[in-house]
């Protein structure tokens, strides 16, 4: 009996056997299994790209956005499609010749919030979901067109290039991106911006990736060059404050305190305020405005913690 391969097949090597000679079972209703070794690799790169994500989030957003990777899986898409919401964002992307699209999918809700933090405005009730007006689709197409630039520098290799934004699809259940029986590698994430919370997800189609993971077999660790760890590190979230002068008093005089008491401060005021970065003073500022939001000066730079 043969069996005809599906083009674009599943490369042979992501089956691995953890106990020679003992026959591995598989799972037919299943295209192919993972090897343990791929999907480390796997997870290690979706967390790369869950870093510099929420960071993106978080700088556009300015919500301080996290996500924490649930887990890697290989399944059919007709099976991923089945886990998703009936009304959700699926933002589709393609690679220079492939027909096979990659997503990434987040609720509709918590894009619709995106758009309201990126407009200046502030989400007082939540939102029911629906489709993007006009500006709302431009907005989110800016968005996650640094997204998908993310997304290829978390994989590097294991991708087949660069992924461009394609479109935005809202019913999983009725829109066939790709055969129902194709195989693809999905990403789930637990993600929490500001004080809400909700699932998002990434779907890689397998054809484009696991021949890249059999060819790199014998190297277990990303390279990662120089000006990829560099952007990483200056997508890297840090909280930025201006700090006085401190001043030491009795924990009795801390206790004292009332509403209209006055603290004598040791700062002058022709003195610069301290620019500190999580802890660390950085540079020297004086305080101001712009338009109806405060901001501040930068007048020196710390040498020694700027190098």
């Amino acid at each position: 009996m043969t069996a005809r391969a599906e083009e674009s097949a599943l490369s042979t090597a992501l089956v691995h056997d953890d106990h020679p000679g003992r026959p591995a079972p598989y799972d037919f209703s299943r295209p192919a299994q993972l090897g343990r070794e791929h999907t480390r690799r796997l997870e290690a790169a979706f967390e790369s790209f869950a870093r510099l994500w929420s960071s993106q989030l978080t700088a556009k957003v300015r919500l301080r956005a996290h996500l924490t990777l649930e887990g890697v899986e290989l399944v059919s898409y007709d099976e991923y499609a089945r886990t998703l919401p009936s009304t959700t964002a699926m933002v589709t992307a393609s690679f220079a010749d492939r027909e096979e699209p990659c997503v990434v999918q987040f609720p509709l809700e918590s894009a619709l919030q995106w758009v309201v933090q990126m407009m200046g405005g502030k989400l007082t009730a939540p939102l029911d979901p629906r489709t993007f007006t006009p500006i709302e689709l431009a907005l989110v197409r800016h968005l996650m067109g640094e997204t998908f630039e993310h997304l290829a520098a978390g994989l590097g290799s294991l991708l087949p290039g660069q992924p461009a934004f394609h479109g935005v699809q809202y019913n999983p259940q009725y829109m066939q991106l790709i055969a129902g029986s194709a195989a693809v590698i999905v990403a789930r994430y637990a993600m929490r911006l500001g004080e809400s919370e909700s699932r998002a997800t990434v779907m890689l189609p397998a054809s484009a990736v696991v021949d890249r993971l059999a060819e790199t077999d014998g190297d277990h660790a990303t390279a990662h060059d120089a000006a990829h760890t560099l952007a990483q590190v200056r997508s890297t979230p840090l909280d930025l404050s201006l700090r006085l002068a401190p001043i030491r008093i009795a924990a009795g005089q801390v206790l004292d305190l009332a509403p209209g008491d006055l603290i004598r401060l040791p700062h002058p005021e022709t003195r610069p305020f301290e620019l500190v970065a999580d802890r660390t003073p950085i540079a020297r500022a004086t305080a101001g405005s712009r338009g109806s939001r405060l901001a501040c000066t930068i007048t020196t730079l710390d040498e020694e913690s700027t190098r």
